[in-house]
């Protein structure tokens, strides 16, 4: 079943060129308002990062984009950075994206109540999910610091295989909401 036609046509005017990333929020927005009920769920734009707090050196690039909160756990249960479509042939700002997910991850890890995090990495319309495994301390995918194996691009343009306007993408996004609230029923 596809999204319906109010996400499709905001997805529709945004283009591949797009170079400002906040051009993709209200897709987002809507994307989420449609998978979390707001009697069960808070979206929260902006979610300040200690490093955000304290105005420290790049503040600016230490703000999530969302945070979804499950309202009864008053726990962070999944967060999406947004870049523009234009990163992803880049393998440097690709880099970059995966590096600031991880540092996401351990800055809000102790928001943490359920058994795992989910993050996801969103360049335009393609995303990447990433999982927080609270009792392990592991995120997948693995890092570069997580292999002994010499790796030439630490963040493949492959992780980015899902388009989130697609059948096939929307699809996956609801088995990940449907994930995160069976393990808030289940706490």
């Amino acid at each position: 079943m596809p999204w319906p036609p109010h996400i499709r046509r905001k997805s529709d005017r945004l283009t591949d060129t797009e170079n400002i990333e906040n051009k993709f929020y209200p897709l987002y927005d809507d994307i989420l308002n449609e998978c979390f009920p707001r009697d069960r769920f808070s979206i929260c734009p902006r979610y300040a990062t200690p490093l955000a707090q304290t105005g420290g050196i790049g503040a600016i690039n230490f703000t999530i984009t969302y945070v979804i909160e499950a309202l009864d756990l008053d726990s962070v249960v999944l967060f999406i950075e947004i870049k523009p479509p234009t990163h992803l042939p880049v393998q440097y700002a690709r880099k970059e994206a995966d590096n600031q997910m991880r540092q996401r991850f351990l800055e809000i890890s102790h928001l943490v109540r359920v058994p795992k995090l989910y993050g996801i990495s969103a360049i335009g319309r393609r995303v990447c999910y990433y999982g927080y495994n609270k009792a392990t301390g592991v995120i997948e995918p693995p890092g570069i610091h997580d292999s002994s194996v010499y790796v030439v691009d630490t963040a493949p343009i492959e992780r980015w295989d899902s388009n989130i306007v697609e059948e096939e993408g929307r699809d996956r996004l609801l088995e990940v909401v449907q994930e995160i609230q069976n393990m808030i029923d289940a706490l």
